[in-house]
């Protein structure tokens, strides 16, 4: 009988599949991250154009799905060759119930 895995097919296109722990942005805000990977514009249930992004956090890789237009830009930004790298992420409030967040 065949294996599937003989077949050598791929699903998936070209999308990323990082398989460790999904965690939320707000469990990292103010923390130093090692951000190793990211991939963008990912369609979930939640809506279009979220990026998700591969982080080492106290030791262990986990990910995160974001729509701050702050972060996908700077991830936009940043060559390949030049992750992973260092950073914090912070949160800014503006309004009574608006949030972004930001690398410094």
């Amino acid at each position: 009988m065949n294996k599937f895995s003989d077949f050598g097919i791929k699903t998936g296109g070209d999308r990323k599949i990082f398989e460790v722990q999904q965690i939320s942005i707000s469990d990292v805000v103010n923390c130093e991250i090692e951000v190793l990977d990211f991939d963008a514009n990912i369609k979930t249930s939640h809506g279009d154009g979220r990026y998700i992004v591969k982080v080492k956090h106290e030791g262990r890789e986990c990910k995160f799905f974001t729509t701050a237009s702050q972060i996908k830009e700077a991830l936009d930004k940043i060559p390949k060759s030049n992750f992973p790298f260092t950073a914090t992420i912070k949160q800014q409030r503006f309004g009574s119930t608006g949030k972004t967040y930001y690398f410094t």
